[in-house]
Order: structure tokens, then sequence, then C-alpha cells
């Protein structure tokens, strides 16, 4: 039983921490096959782009939101007070962060104007880094998670 408030802080932010960063794993697990399953033609592709552009605003939202709340979550308990495990997958999501900023933001603005120009083919190249890099992504999570368990 919770005993405190504070307690019932630690709770509400370890849950919201914790919720927000699984919609951020689990937002970007049907991009890749939507991504293969659209680009055959250009109707598909065009239906295509709100999608992306909405994966795009979740995965920035929850991204930011998952370091944001673990940094309020490691300022409530108290940054003297985090093991190395919890260091190390802080460290893993900038790097997740970074990767999706430099690659997959490029790669996704290539896939966009592939569709937009009609160019397919280049659509699909640039579909593949953006798959590429949401799997990286997606291994930096799971590292992270699991060092932050440690």
């Amino acid at each position: 039983a919770l005993r405190d408030g504070h307690q019932v802080i630690e709770l509400a932010l370890r849950v919201l921490h914790i919720g927000i960063a699984a919609a951020w794993f689990g937002h970007k697990l049907l991009v890749p096959s939507d991504l293969a399953s659209s680009l055959g033609d250009q109707a598909a592709a065009d239906a295509l782009l709100p999608r992306v552009a909405r994966a795009e605003r979740l995965g920035q939202v929850t991204g930011v939101g998952t370091l944001l709340t673990g940094l309020l979550l490691a300022w409530y308990l108290g940054f003297s007070t985090l093991g190395h495990g919890v260091w190390a997958g802080l460290g893993l999501v900038l790097v997740a962060i970074a990767i999706g900023a430099t690659v997959a933001r490029p790669a996704s603005n290539a896939l966009v104007a592939g569709v937009e120009s009609g160019n397919l083919e280049a659509a699909r190249t640039a579909a593949v880094r953006v798959q590429r890099v949401l799997a990286v992504e997606s291994v930096l999570w799971a590292f992270a998670l699991v060092a932050m368990l440690l």
C-alpha cells in the first residue's frame, strides 16, 4: 500500500514515463510494413503520406516525452540516487533521438519527396533507409529499457 504522497507522486511519474516510452516504441511497429505495402502505386503512396506524418509527430512527441518524464522522475528521486543502468539508458535514448533527427528525418523527407514527385523508386529507396533506422531505434530502445531495469 502507498503510505504517503511521495510514493503516490513517484508511482504516477513512473507510470507516465513507462506509458510514454511504450508509445514511443510501439508507434513504429507497423510503419515498416506500411511503407513496404504502400509504395507499389501512386494512389497508395499518396494515401501513405498522412500516416507517415502522423507517425513522425507521434514519434517526436513520445521520444521527447520519454526523455522529459525520465528527467522529471530522476529529478524527483534525486540524480545522485540513480544507478549506472539509468545513466546508460539515458545515453541510449539520446543516441536514438539523435539518429532519428539526423538519419530518419532526412530519409523520411526523401520518401515524401519521392512520392510527391511521382518517383516511387526513390521513395522505396528512402523507405528502406527509414525501415533500417526504425530497427536501430527499436534495438536502442530495448537496450535502454534493459539497462534501466538493471
